[in-house]
C-alpha cells in the first residue's frame, strides 16, 4: 500500500518481505495440521468430498488467530444462510433447471453485492451464503433427487474445515491480533511523529509530504478492520477493544490536522513579520515537544493570539496556527495515555471516544458492477455447462463463480486472475505426480500425510507472504481439488484430465469476463473517489448534511480508499498531485462556519452567507476546470476576512474559519490585500 518514494527517515517503504521465516513456517504447519485434520475427520465419518473440507481449510486461512475467529463465526452464519436458502429453492424449483439456475445466478449476485457493501469481516456472512448456494445448489440443477443429504454434505465440509482452521490457530502457537495491533499502532503513531517533526521543519517537499500522508492514511484505513477481529482474540488486548477504538479515532483526526500544519507553514513563509516568524519557531518546537511535555509552549502559543482591535490576514493567520498546534499537542497527550491504559498503566484520565460503528462509504456503483460480472460470468457458465452436456462443466461453472466472487473487490482481477492461471498450471502438474507416480505406492495415511506435506507446507509459505497470497491459493487450493482426495486415493486419467481442464478454463472464462465487465483501473476509481468527496463538500456548503460524524467518518474513509490507490497513479494523470485532505479539511471548516453564521454578528453574516453557495458551485465543478470558480470563491472569502470587523468571540471564530478554508481551496495563493476601502471600513 506504501509509495516506494523515501519517507522523511530516508527509507523507502516498499520493502521486500522475506518467504522462509520462522514465523511463516509455522504458520504453513499449521494450517496443514488443519488441514489434515479436516481431512481425517471427513474420512472417518465418510464426507462425499474430504477434498472440499481441505481446500476450504486454505481459504480461510490467516497468520492471527483473531482473524481466523471472528471471520469463522461469519463464515458459519453465512453457510447455514446459503443452506437454508438452497433448500428452499430446490424443492420449489425442481422441474425448472432453468428457473432454478436463476434463481442460484440471482442469489449469488445479490450475496456479492451485499457483501461488498461492507469491508468488515460480517462480509463474510452474505459471501459465503452465496458460495453455499454455489456449492451445494449447483450439483442440483441436473439432480435433485437428494438435495437434503448434497446440502448436508456441503455444510459439513465447509463447517468442519472453519472449526479445524479456528481450533488449531488458537491451541497451536497462537499469533495474536492484539500484539500485532498494538505494535502496527506504535508503528504508525511514530512514522507520524516523524513526518510531523520533517514537516515542521520543512525537510520535504509538498509531493513527499502527500505521498507519506497517503501511505499514513491507508495503513490507519487497514488498521481499522482489525477491531473486530480483536475482540474475538484470545491476547490480553482483548479487553480493550473500547481504548484501540478511541486510539484509531484520534489517528484519524491527526491527519487533516498534519495536512492543516503544512498548508499553514506555507501561507506564514510568504509574510516577512515577526509573528510569522514566531508562530514557524513554535510549529518547530511543537512537532518536537509531541514525544513528551508540551506545557513550556503554552505561553507562547497564547502570546499568538493576544487581544488586538483589528483581526488582519496575519493575526486570523496565527490563531489558526495557534488552533492546529494545540490540537496536534492535545493529540499527542491522549494517544500516550490511551497507550498506557492498553498496558494496564493508568487508566485515570483517558477520555474515551463513546462507541459508534464508523459510518463506511458504500461504493454502491462498483458493487452493482462486480454483482452483474459474477451473475453474467455465472449464466453463461450454466448455459454452456448445460448445452455441451459435458459433466465436469458443473465444475467449470463453480469455480468460474468462486473465484469470480473472491476477487469481486480488486480494482482490476485481471492481472491477478492470469497469475492464478499459471499457478494453477503448476498445480495441475503436480497434481498429475502425485496421482500417476507417488500415490500408487503410498501405502497407509501417515505416508499419505507425509506426501502430502511435501507439497502443501512449501507451498503454504506463500499463503503468509501478502505478495504472494496469489500463488499460495492459486497452489493449495487447487491441488487437493485436483487430486479430488478420498479415503482411498484413485488414479483415473479420464476424471482428473476432465477436472483439470475444467479448472483451467474456468479461469480462462473468468479472466474473459471480468476483462469485459469488471476492469477498472485504480486511477479511474481514485477519480471516483475525488467527486465522491467534492460532492459531499457541496452538500456540505448547501447545509445538507445533518450527521456531521457520518460525513467526517466518511470522507476519511475515502481518503484512505484513495491512499491505498495513490501509488498506482501515474504522474501524468491530473489527479496525481490532488489532496483529498484538503478537501476534508474544506467541509470541516465549512461545518463550523455554519454552525455559527446564526449567531454572528449582522454585517459579518451578511458577508459570510454568499460564501457558501460559491463554495458549493466550486465544488461541483470538476476538478480540472474550476478556474475561474476558484477566483470567485477566493474573492468572496477575502472580501469577509478584510471588510468585517469581529466584534465577539464567535465572529473571530467564524473568520478563523474563513481564513482556514482559504487556505485548503488555495494553498498556494498570496495572502489578500484590501485594494478599496469597504463601506463597512468607511463607516468604522
Amino acid at each position: 500500500m506504501h509509495h516506494p518514494e523515501q519517507g522523511p527517515t530516508g527509507r523507502s517503504h516498499l520493502s521486500v518481505r522475506p518467504v522462509v521465516t520462522s514465523g511463516n513456517v509455522i504458520f504453513s504447519l499449521k494450517t496443514f495440521l488443519a488441514a489434515m485434520l479436516a481431512y481425517l475427520i471427513a474420512i472417518s465419518f465418510d464426507l462425499d468430498r474430504p477434498y472440499w473440507a481441505v481446500a476450504t481449510v486454505y481459504i480461510v486461512a490467516h497468520p492471527l488467530s483473531g482473524a481466523i475467529s471472528s471471520k469463522s463465526v461469519f463464515r458459519l452464519i453465512g453457510t447455514l444462510v446459503g443452506s437454508f436458502a438452497t433448500l428452499i429453492m430446490v424443492p420449489n424449483l425442481v422441474n425448472e433447471p432453468i428457473l432454478l439456475s436463476g434463481a442460484i445466478v440471482l442469489w449469488v449476485a445479490a450475496c456479492t453485492f451485499i457483501s461488498l457493501l461492507d469491508r468488515t469481516p460480517r462480509s463474510y456472512v452474505s459471501l459465503l451464503a452465496g458460495y453455499t448456494v454455489l456449492l451445494a445448489g449447483l450439483p442440483l440443477v441436473s439432480a435433485p433427487a437428494n438435495t437434503f443429504d448434497t446440502v448436508v454434505s456441503r455444510v459439513e465440509e465447509i463447517g468442519l474445515a472453519i472449526i479445524c482452521a479456528s481450533v488449531v490457530s488458537h491451541i497451536v502457537f497462537p499469533v495474536h491480533v492484539g500484539a500485532v495491533l498494538i505494535n502496527r499502532i506504535d508503528g504508525w503513531m511514530d512514522r507520524a511523529r516523524t513526518l510531523l517533526e520533517a514537516s515542521a521543519a520543512g525537510k520535504l517537499s509538498e509531493t513527499q509530504s502527500r505521498v507519506e500522508r497517503h501511505a499514513l492514511a491507508a495503513e490507519a484505513a487497514d488498521l481499522r478492520s482489525f477491531n473486530l477481529h480483536l475482540q474475538y482474540d484470545g491476547s490480553r488486548y482483548r479487553w480493550a477493544v473500547s481504548l484501540v477504538r478511541s486510539m484509531q479515532h484520534r489517528m484519524a483526526a491527526f491527519l487533516p490536522l498534519l495536512s492543516e500544519m503544512e498548508d499553514l507553514r506555507r501561507s506564514l513563509g510568504k509574510l516577512n513579520t515577526s509573528g510569522a516568524t514566531q508562530a514557524l519557531a513554535i510549529i518547530t518546537d511543537a512537532a518536537s515537544h509531541t514525544r513528551g511535555s508540551a506545557e513550556i509552549l503554552d505561553s507562547r502559543i497564547d502570546a499568538l493570539t493576544s487581544a488586538t482591535t483589528r483581526h488582519t490576514w496575519e493575526k486570523l493567520l496565527l490563531a489558526n496556527v495557534a488552533r492546529t498546534v494545540r490540537n496536534i499537542l492535545r493529540l499527542a497527550d491522549e494517544c500516550r495515555a490511551l497507550r498506557k491504559s492498553m498496558e494496564g498503566e493508568n487508566n485515570a484520565g483517558v477520555v474515551r471516544v463513546p462507541h459508534r460503528r464508523r459510518a463506511q462509504h458504500r461504493d454502491i456503483g462498483m458493487a452493482l458492477l462486480s454483482s452483474l460480472t459474477v451473475a453474467v460470468c455465472l449464466a453463461t457458465s450454466i448455459f454452456f455447462w448445460i448445452e455441451s452436456g459435458w459433466a465436469d462443466g458443473m465444475t467449470f461453472t463453480q469455480i468460474s463463480g468462486v473465484l469470480c466472487c473472491l476477487l469481486a473487490t480488486m480494482d482490476d482481477p485481471v492481472p491477478a486472475m492470469r497469475k492464478f492461471v499459471g499457478v494453477t498450471m503448476c498445480s495441475v502438474m503436480a497434481a498429475f505426480v502425485y496421482n500417476f507416480t507417488i500415490f500408487p505406492v503410498v501405502d497407509g495415511f501417515v505416508p499419505l500425510i507425509a506426501a502430502l506435506g511435501l507439497f502443501l507446507v512449501p507451498a503454504g509459505l506463500c499463503l503468509a507472504v501478502p505478495s504472494l497470497a496469489i500463488v499460495g491459493m492459486g497452489l493449495c487450493i487447487n491441488f487437493p481439488l485436483l487430486l479430488t482426495l478420498q479415503a482411498y486415493p484413485r488414479a483415473d486419467f479420464v476424471t482428473f484430465s476432465n477436472a483439470a481442464v475444467a479448472t483451467i478454463l474456468a479461469m480462462v472464462w473468468t479472466i474473459t469476463v471480468c476483462g469485459i465487465f469488471r476492469s477498472v483501473r485504480a486511477e479511474t476509481n481514485a477519480r471516483r473517489f475525488f467527486s465522491v468527496t467534492r460532492k459531499h463538500v457541496a452538500n456540505i456548503a448547501a447545509g445538507k448534511h445533518s450527521n456531521t460524524h457520518v460525513t467526517y467518518d466518511r470522507m476519511i474513509d475515502i481518503a484512505g480508499l484513495f491512499a491505498s490507490r495513490a501509488a498506482k497513479i501515474p504522474t501524468t494523470s491530473d489527479i496525481w498531485d490532488g489532496d483529498l485532505l484538503r478537501d476534508l479539511r474544506a467541509g470541516l471548516h465549512l461545518t463550523a462556519m455554519l454552525e455559527r453564521i446564526e449567531t454572528v454578528s449582522g454585517g459579518l453574516q451578511v458577508l459570510a452567507k454568499p460564501i457558501f453557495p460559491t463554495i458549493r458551485t466550486l465544488y461541483q465543478q470538476p476538478r480540472a476546470g474550476r478556474g475561474e470558480r476558484l477566483k470567485n470563491a477566493v474573492r468572496a472569502l477575502d472580501d469577509l476576512i478584510l471588510s468585517a470587523e469581529a466584534r465577539t468571540a464567535v465572529d473571530i471564530e467564524l473568520l478563523s474559519h474563513a481564513v482556514a478554508l482559504r487556505v485548503c481551496i488555495a494553498p498556494d495563493a498570496d495572502a489578500p490585500t484590501l485594494k478599496t476601502p469597504s463601506p463597512n471600513r468607511r463607516a468604522a
